[in-house]
């Protein structure tokens, strides 16, 4: 080495990179994506009092994971008040952020410690940038946290030797970790046969077996047992209750594939060939580091093989009560730093054979993974975005008479989403469609609806519905709420940003003057049929994308809004429709029909001389036009009224 490199390596230089990776690509676009159900949830239990969220959580009936992490994140956010930073997106997630970085820090310190600096810092690395850790990092939920708990849970027990207070904090430092993961996440608890024997393996200190350390490694196990214990009996008795039975080590091999998969090269859009030669790359080094000897320190293969093998036997073996233990590629992120340790170990131990052989390995393992971040933000991995939701609703209320009531289908925790961004913009109320027993039956329907539209109906103002829809399964399974306001309100739109159905309804669509409109109105007081004439329109999107990737890939949609005045009876119904043309006259987006909008549900020939019908329509763009300036023009029976410009972006 030459003497720069040298004092770098002496330093601590190379673990403060490993660090500051750690933080850049966990901190990278925080905001990216908006909370979706199980965020809201986090929300919900981290809003309420701590007290009720103890009591409610423990018992595991009202809500499937155990108080720990709502608690951590309830006086998180309560710290976050402090600082005018408790409605945040970023600052929430910073929680779970920080969490991934003391979990990167945690194997640095731990790989170090048992398999040397190389391999730490290594595995350092791939902890860094594996995406599935860095994606949990970003996510308000309790995997990432109880991860980073059992990973301090192994340092405190690997250095909880020797006599004195540097013994007595680090096995209170496992208690207290080992707690915390397992009262945030209970499949940790596969992680306790492992953690169990390698007390054994670690008690063989060279060539003395330490009596006193399995002594005090059996008591602070037992007291974790004995108060985890409660919460156990409770999870026990509610997976016998409401799992469906599977059969034990059920597609065992597909499931080890997919979790390396998982906890490498995850979401990437890579050829199958692609990925599948990667997921491969993965498998050998990770065989490797389960298998071939490395360096002169303590063997840690058989304690890795304790602490991957271990869980993963327990999971396929319990599928027998639960079928869906491997459902969710969230379920064992607990054994992506292991693995990735694993793996790391298996550069070191192929340098050893092949010292260019394990540079180039590590070089590929670390390109692979850098290279599988980039889709973590992406409209491909959104999952509900009640953001754009809510962003579309207080864009249209901006410019809008009146106040809007919205309504959800889902009768807990589906509005905590849409109300947590919608509150950003507008104090607009949240009306839940109903509740009690569900799902919903089509006897119910009437009794639920028919009193709640009357309550909507008499809030000062409100002009339009929103319903938003979202896991209707088991709650309206043949979607009664939409079919009913189908039925008896006008739509004005519908929406479909990812995870989430967004329909608009018009309320009042009757009006006996013309009301306050946007700055941008278009007045053309022209005929637009016999008996009524085009007073006003409105382009509510006046600056749109031709190819959208958000609210209804792959098109955008231009949303215009047409006042029309009666001047005298209507002797037939009128086709009326909107086109966008380009300069040259070709038409480049036509509006969408709709059987249940305004004039669907109250015909022209009902409409009475002098009032003012709201009436919209959604025009769905040609993805291929070009970004310019466009004329919007209303069409009926072949006259073409001009309703102002649209810029495609």
């Amino acid at each position: 080495m030459t003497t720069i490199r040298q004092r770098i390596w002496a330093s601590s230089l190379p673990e403060v990179s490993a660090l500051l990776l750690a933080a850049f690509t966990r901190f990278w676009r925080l905001e990216y994506h908006s909370f979706w159900f199980d965020e809201a949830v986090s929300l919900v239990w981290a809003r309420a009092d701590a007290s009720h969220t103890w009591r409610a959580t423990f018992r595991l009936v009202e809500e499937k994971h155990p108080p720990a992490y709502y608690l951590a994140l309830h006086y998180w956010q309560t710290l976050l008040g402090w600082f005018g930073a408790a409605e945040r997106d970023a600052a929430l997630r910073a929680f779970g952020v920080l969490m991934g970085i003391l979990m990167v820090w945690g194997i640095l310190r731990l790989v170090t410690q048992l398999s040397g600096r190389v391999t730490g810092l290594m595995a350092g690395l791939f902890t860094a940038l594996a995406p599935i850790l860095v994606w949990y990092s970003q996510e308000l939920r309790m995997f990432q946290p109880a991860t980073t708990a059992l990973v301090w849970a192994v340092f405190f027990l690997v250095n909880a030797s020797g006599q004195g207070s540097h013994g007595r904090v680090c096995w209170l430092g496992l208690i207290a970790t080992l707690l915390f993961s397992l009262y945030s996440y209970l499949f940790s608890a596969f992680f306790l046969p492992g953690l169990g024997l390698s007390i054994f393996l670690l008690a063989r200190r060279g060539r003395s077996f330490d009596g006193r350390y399995v002594l005090e490694g059996s008591v602070a196990l037992a007291i974790v047992a004995a108060l985890f214990l409660p919460l156990a009996q409770n999870a026990w008795g509610t997976n016998n209750s409401e799992s469906t039975p599977g059969a034990a080590f059920a597609h065992f091999l597909p499931n080890l594939w997919r979790q390396l998969r998982i906890f490498t090269v995850w979401h990437t859009d890579w050829p199958s060939a692609l990925r599948a030669a990667a997921i491969a790359f993965f498998a050998v080094l990770v065989l490797a580091g389960l298998t071939l000897p490395g360096d002169n320190r303590r063997d840690a293969r058989p304690l890795l093989w304790l602490w991957i093998a271990g869980p993963l036997l327990i999971g396929n073996a319990l599928l027998t009560t639960n079928a869906a233990i491997f459902r969710e590629d969230r379920y064992f992120l607990f054994l992506a730093p292991f693995v990735l340790w694993a793996a790391a170990r298996g550069v070191c131990a192929v340098g050893q054979w092949r010292p260019s052989a394990g540079r180039f390995s590590g070089v590929v393992g670390v390109a692979l993974l850098a290279a599988s971040l980039p889709v973590l933000w992406t409209p491909a991995l959104f999952r509900e975005n009640w953001r754009a939701a809510a962003g579309y609703i207080t864009a249209y209320q901006r410019h809008s008479p009146g106040f809007v009531a919205a309504g959800v289908t889902h009768p807990y925790f589906l509005d905590r989403a849409l109300e947590w961004y919608l509150r950003q913009e507008y104090d607009l109320p949240i009306y839940r469609l109903f509740g009690g027993s569900w799902p919903l039956t089509p006897d119910q329907v009437e009794t639920v609806m028919a009193p709640l539209m009357r309550d909507i109906e008499m809030s000062p103002g409100a002009d339009t519905l929103w319903l938003a829809q979202s896991h209707l399964a088991g709650v309206d399974d043949q979607r009664l709420v939409q079919g009913w306001l189908d039925t008896n309100l006008a739509l004005i739109t519908e929406q479909y940003p990812a995870g989430v159905e967004l329909r608009g309804y018009a309320i009042r669509y009757r009006y006996p003057t013309l009301p306050t409109l946007m700055d941008t109105a278009v007045y053309p007081a022209a005929q637009i049929f016999p008996g009524v004439i085009l007073a006003a329109c409105e382009i509510m999107t006046p600056v749109v994308a031709a190819r959208d990737v958000v609210y209804h890939p792959p098109s955008g949609w231009v949303h215009l809004r047409l006042w029309l005045r009666s001047y005298d009876s209507v002797a037939a119904e009128p086709t009326i429709s909107a086109l966008v043309v380009a300069a040259d006259g070709h038409v480049w987006g036509r509006s969408l029909e709709r059987a249940a909008d305004v004039l669907g549900v109250y015909p022209a020939t009902l409409w009475q001389p002098g009032e003012f019908v709201r009436a919209e329509l959604d025009v769905n763009l040609n993805p291929l036009a070009l970004p310019g300036r466009y004329t919007v023009l209303v069409d009926a029976g072949g006259e073409e009224i001009p309703c102002g410009t649209v810029q495609l972006q």
